[in-house]
């Protein structure tokens, strides 16, 4: 029984952070559906908010996508990335620190493990929104003509 507990909560323990890695890492479309769904959730929208939040949700990136592919200058294309991994990154550290305040009473190693949070969570955003430069559609170091 302690057995299957444990193997239990390892798998229970990596799909909770599995889920809130890839969250944080999409963190400006998810805060727009969780704005939305509130909002109308609120106004009395019951279940049906939840379909309101998604498409929010949905809208936001469709709009991050159509940005990033009709825009032609590397710099505005890195500046439009930046912004969807800035705020993942501020995610990535709060979330990281929190859950280091679970099990580290020292302030400085939660501080410390919130930066590399962040910058894990940063890079990954980064790596997921930018544009592939193996496919030819486009880096932000030069363009193929």
């Amino acid at each position: 029984m302690i057995v299957i507990g444990l193997i239990s909560w390892i798998v229970g323990t990596g799909l909770l952070c599995w889920v809130f890695f890839t969250l944080v890492s999409m963190a400006v479309p998810t805060m727009a559906g969780l704005i939305i769904f509130f909002w109308t959730y609120r106004m009395g929208a019951g279940f049906s908010a939840v379909f309101f939040g998604i498409v929010a949700g949905m809208f936001v990136l469709w709009l991050f996508r159509v940005a990033l592919t009709s825009i032609q200058r590397p710099d505005v294309r890195l500046a439009v990335v930046l912004a969807f991994c800035l705020p993942a990154s501020i995610a990535g550290y709060s979330a990281t620190a929190g859950l280091a305040q679970l099990g580290n009473p020292s302030p400085v190693w939660q501080a410390i493990l919130g930066v590399i949070g962040a910058a894990m969570v940063g890079a990954a955003s980064f790596a997921r929104l930018a544009p592939d430069a193996r496919q030819g559609n486009g880096t932000f170091l030069y363009r193929h003509d």
